[in-house]
């Protein structure tokens, strides 16, 4: 083989090389917007359609709600995370968080707000909200969402210390305060009694129990099944709208704590 057959033929390995490796890239980005975190990702440098925030989390007996952003992603469909915030003492509770189209959305805000007002706030704010939630939790032992990481992505490069308003967490003594879903289990509400014991000490948290908002009575069953008790998530005309080949699979309705 002649020199100048040599180069083309050391050209020509070098292009495939090159068209292999952007295959394998294209499959690799393909791949991982099949998953929640992939998903999210990709959405996190989209601008924001929507950020908003629960009243219920100002309000300093409750300090509990929803925290809502989504983002536009370039084929036209939003990229949506909410998060449901217990500042008294759990973190973030809750995610639900997938891709779909505008008027999914406007149907989504519609159902949360007839459970909850929800306002507008800056991306700033929610964030600073969401991860001081979170670190707040954490020193009491509990752990956020099986989906939190995952699905904060979605904050990009939205800076908190931008946000100068103080946020305060636990309850108006200070302390951290359990207050039991009306689907926690008594499984779970014991775990939860203990974690405050070991991290908080005796006599340095409140646990306060509801009842079961369905039937009356407590909670002690010790199923963690929502037992058919819908919200937002579980809208069927929702899920046949949204494309199933996007979407890592629906989320828990609600969150599990470590053992």
């Amino acid at each position: 083989m002649s020199t100048k057959d040599q180069r083309r033929q050391k050209k020509l390995v070098k292009k495939k090389s090159k068209e292999v490796a952007k295959r394998k890239e294209l499959a690799r980005q393909k791949s991982s917007l099949q998953s929640l975190a992939g998903q999210m990702k990709a959405a996190a440098s989209g601008p924001i359609d929507r950020c908003m925030i629960s009243e219920g989390l100002s309000d300093p007996i409750s300090n509990f709600g929803s925290i809502f952003i989504s983002r536009k992603m370039r084929d036209g469909r939003l990229a949506i995370v909410k998060f449901l915030v217990d500042g008294l003492c759990l973190g973030v509770k809750d995610v639900a968080a997938f891709v779909c189209y505008p008027a999914d959305q406007n149907r989504i805000l519609d159902q949360m707000n007839r459970s909850e007002v929800m306002v507008d706030a800056s991306p700033a704010k929610a964030r600073k909200w969401v991860e001081g939630a979170v670190a707040y939790a954490m020193r009491f032992g509990f752990e956020p969402h099986e989906d939190y990481r995952k699905a904060e992505a979605i904050w990009g490069n939205i800076d908190p210390s931008e946000c100068n308003d103080g946020i305060t967490y636990g309850d108006e003594e200070g302390k951290p305060r359990f207050v039991n879903g009306p689907f926690d289990s008594l499984i779970f509400q014991q775990r939860a009694r203990e974690k405050l014991h070991t991290h908080a000490g005796e006599g340095n948290y409140n646990i306060v129990t509801i009842m079961d908002v369905r039937s009356g009575y407590l909670n002690d069953d010790g199923d963690d099944d929502d037992d058919g008790y819908g919200d937002w998530t579980d809208d069927p005309e929702l899920d046949a709208d949204i494309d199933e080949d996007v979407i890592d699979g629906q989320v828990l309705n609600r969150s599990q704590l470590d053992d």
